[in-house]
């Protein structure tokens, strides 16, 4: 039942955004963790899969350190296609950041996505993601990251967790340990 309506929500995405390279969530419908990412990058729309690059790396380590796979939660990202720009030195097509309209825009089907899946407890890496879930756009993830928050959506309360993106340790290393630590205070909710 679940697929059917993911398979719905995801068709009708796809109509809307014909012109885009779209990649749609993955993994276990019926988990209780959903992560959500951004929005997909290079790697993740020539694979057709989210989070396969160097932060998908980042990634599996930290799933690694909960003692999960991959495959017992479920993975999407805030906004389903590649935002992109030229790079005016280069001439290459490289990622940009979401734009607070896009956000918006996007958060119709995040939320019905959200509902389909009713998970135990959403985490969100980085800020769009949490602006997208929250409807707040001021909302940072350097502030709440690793806490514990509720999130009401319709009738059904959810456990939202806040994280840093995995990509984030790339271009700070310093981040690594706040991380780990974040992690792992996520390991004690999820297996409490």
């Amino acid at each position: 039942m679940k697929e059917k309506k993911l398979n719905e929500l995801y068709r009708e995405y796809r109509e809307r955004y014909s012109n885009e390279q779209i990649v749609l969530g993955e993994g276990n419908p019926d988990a209780e963790l959903l992560m959500i990412g951004e929005a997909p990058g290079k790697y993740e729309v020539e694979l057709g899969k989210p989070f396969v690059g160097a932060a998908g790396k980042n990634l599996s380590h930290f799933l690694d350190l909960m003692n999960l796979r991959r495959e017992s939660i479920f993975i999407t990202n805030a906004i389903k296609y590649r935002l992109s720009q030229v790079n005016p030195k280069t001439g290459r097509l490289v990622n940009r950041p979401a734009r607070s309209e896009e956000i918006l825009e996007n958060r119709e089907y995040l939320l019905r996505e959200i509902e389909i899946i009713k998970p135990f407890i959403i985490v969100t890496l980085g800020n769009v993601p949490l602006k997208a879930v929250t409807g707040d756009m001021s909302a940072s993830v350097g502030e709440i990251h690793g806490r514990l928050l509720s999130f009401c959506l319709g009738n059904s309360n959810y456990c939202l967790f806040p994280l840093y993106h995995p990509a984030s340790i790339i271009y700070n290393r310093n981040l690594s340990k706040t991380y780990e630590d974040d992690i792992m205070k996520l390991k004690t909710i999820y297996f409490a």
